[in-house]
This record gives C-alpha cells, sequence and structure tokens, in this order.
C-alpha cells in the first residue's frame, strides 16, 4: 500500500485537483460514487485493474491524502 499526504488541512480545492490527476493519468479507471461521511469527510476511490486508488477529504484526520495499491509517485512525488 502507498500513502501520500497531498496537505495538511481540509480542502475541497486539493483533493479536487488529486482527482483530476488520477482521471487524468489513468482516463480508463472507474470512478466509484463518493463516500461521504457524517462529518462531511469525503472518499472518492478509483479502481484500475482490480487495484483501488483512495483518495480522502478526512475531517477527522484534517488532511487531504491518498492510500493506492499503485505506484503513484510519479503523480505526488
Amino acid at each position: 500500500m502507498f500513502d501520500y499526504n497531498i496537505f495538511p488541512e481540509n480542502s475541497s480545492l486539493y483533493f479536487k485537483d488529486a482527482c483530476q490527476k488520477i482521471e487524468q493519468s489513468f482516463p480508463n479507471a472507474v470512478k466509484q460514487n463518493p463516500l461521504i461521511d457524517v462529518d462531511g469527510s469525503i472518499i472518492q476511490t478509483y479502481s484500475i485493474d482490480h487495484q483501488d486508488i483512495d483518495i480522502y477529504d478526512d475531517y477527522d484526520v484534517g488532511a487531504v491524502y491518498v492510500k493506492s495499491e499503485i505506484d503513484l509517485s510519479n503523480i505526488f512525488s
């Protein structure tokens, strides 16, 4: 599992930017419906060849970050 810290605070701007980077880098990725928690946290999941990329705008943690089964260091260095 690969982890990438995108921004140390909640940010819909950085969250959307991270999602756009995945969509541009993996045009064939299957975009799931976003999960929205009661605290406003959002998780967007993309599936690529049975591997998942999860992008979080997590209000409990207070950050935007990515957890991925695919190495994304060329996108989020």
